[in-house]
């Protein structure tokens, strides 16, 4: 009796780039970023935001979570609309909030991507370092290239200021 047969399935990479939204000025150039190059490639624009962290363990959602996931919803739609507006006709948008950490449901749509894009930096307070950790944890984890885009201007921190000499 030999041993049997081994069926390798290899997932095909898709000719999509998946973008993070949080709501942050960085993920609005990351989008806009995305869908320039969606429309350039003609490849399919995935836009992902998370939301608080699975902590029901499978449970029906709770009111809490209900709340949560609807206001991911109407930021996410309120992004999309304020930034892709000049690239609806263009580009193919697909939409997704998920429950979890950032990072993880990034990586996991980001899975069959060509490309993930990211703003350097959320809503954070950690503003000296040169990417955030969301965008550090898809630098890390990714198994596609990693786009990661500052916001369009920084504000310096008041210690980071030109004292007069």
């Amino acid at each position: 009796m030999g041993t049997p047969e081994l069926e390798v399935v290899m997932s095909e990479t898709q000719d999509v780039i998946v973008v993070g939204l949080d709501g942050s000025a960085a993920s609005d150039r990351a989008l806009e970023w995305a869908l320039q190059e969606g429309q350039r490639r003609g490849w399919t624009v995935e836009v992902v935001t998370a939301f608080g962290h699975n902590t029901h363990g499978g449970l029906d959602e709770t009111t809490v979570t209900r709340h949560s996931r609807e206001a991911a919803e109407k930021a996410q739609v309120q992004q999309i609309d304020r930034v892709a507006e000049p690239y609806r006709d263009d580009v193919t948008l697909a939409v997704e909030v998920l429950e979890g950490p950032p990072v993880e449901r990034l990586i996991e749509a980001a899975q069959h991507a060509r490309l993930l894009v990211v703003g350097s930096h959320g809503y954070g307070r950690v503003r000296t370092i040169l990417v955030g950790s969301v965008a550090a944890g898809c630098i890390r984890n990714a198994t596609c290239p990693v786009v990661v885009l500052p916001a369009p201007h920084l504000e310096p921190l008041e210690s980071e200021a030109l004292q007069p000499s």
